[in-house]
Formats: structure tokens, C-alpha cells, sequence
């Protein structure tokens, strides 16, 4: 039963009251072997919605939410109609669209955020780097400067939001 709908075509369907807009997502979807890209109403039975506003919206018929800037060219379209039929809801990074919303980051206060973000203290950060407690908090100090936050835990916030930090 699982292989019969792997091999199923998605159904996608554009919803635009623009028909050319709609014609020119269709077209960098149907790119994609399996996928069958439809015009259509946000009514219709699909797989997917792809819908075109302030920002580019896709649904599935899972409840999974992808959301892109209006600009966002095809193989980001792609990927999130890919992402969507996964199951996954994803949300287009601001690094995407534009220039960082605070001052960059250097590449040891990089490290340090990604150790800060797994919860490591000063003393377990200055241990794993190479660097004393103090000079950790330093950098500490300086990331929550850089992301605007106040305390440790907004600034692994503002990291995992903006891309900066992994889990």
C-alpha cells in the first residue's frame, strides 16, 4: 500500500485571480516528474495550494505551511511545495530577502553561539574552545549585543529564528 502512494503524481494547485502570475508559477512547478500543477480554487482537492499574495503561501492538505517572499524564485517555490508534501511547515530565512538585522557576527563568536544554543556554560564554552570562562563571557556578551538580547535564552532564540545556529 505504501509503494502505491509514493508512486501517486501530488496534485498542486495554483489559486491566483492573476493568470499570469499563475501561469508563471505553474510552469516552475511543473518541472518537477512527479507533480501534476492544476489552476484552480483553493476549493479544489489537491495535495497542495500554492497562494500568491503579499507573500507566496503553500498548504498541503496535511495542515504543513510554507511561507516565502513574494520574490521568491523557483527553486525556493520548489522546495517548499517539496517541503509541504513532506509534512513540513518552513518559514523563509530573512537572510533570504535582504541584509542581517544586526551587526555581523565574528567567526569565533559563531562558534561560541552554536555552543551557547546546545546550553553550554561560560566555563564548558572557554573548555571546548580553548579560551578562559572570562573570555567566553566576553563573547557571550557581545552576541547578545549583536541580536539584541537580553538574556542568553532570547539570544539562541533570535539564532535559531534567524539562521544563525543550528539545533
Amino acid at each position: 500500500m505504501l509503494a502505491v502512494l509514493e508512486s501517486r503524481m501530488a496534485r498542486i494547485v495554483i489559486v491566483s485571480s492573476s493568470p499570469l502570475l499563475a501561469d508563471g508559477l505553474a510552469a516552475a512547478l511543473r518541472s518537477v516528474p512527479d507533480w501534476d500543477v492544476h489552476l484552480g480554487r483553493a476549493e479544489d482537492d489537491a495535495d497542495a495550494w500554492v497562494l500568491p499574495g503579499d507573500e507566496l503561501v503553500v498548504r498541503s492538505a496535511q495542515g504543513a505551511v510554507a511561507q516565502l517572499s513574494a520574490d521568491a524564485g523557483a527553486g525556493r517555490l520548489r522546495a517548499a511545495v517539496g517541503a509541504v508534501l513532506e509534512g513540513l511547515s518552513v518559514r523563509e530565512s530573512p537572510w533570504g530577502s535582504g541584509a542581517p538585522e544586526h551587526e555581523p557576527l565574528t567567526p569565533r563568536e559563531l562558534e561560541v553561539f552554536e555552543l551557547l544554543g546546545k546550553g553550554l556554560s561560560n566555563r564548558e564554552i572557554g573548555g571546548l574552545l580553548g579560551i578562559s570562562a572570562h573570555t567566553a563571557k566576553y563573547h557571550v556578551a557581545q552576541i547578545l549585543a549583536k541580536v539584541g538580547a537580553a538574556t542568553r535564552a532570547e539570544a539562541v532564540h533570535e539564532g535559531l529564528r534567524s539562521g544563525l545556529i543550528g539545533l
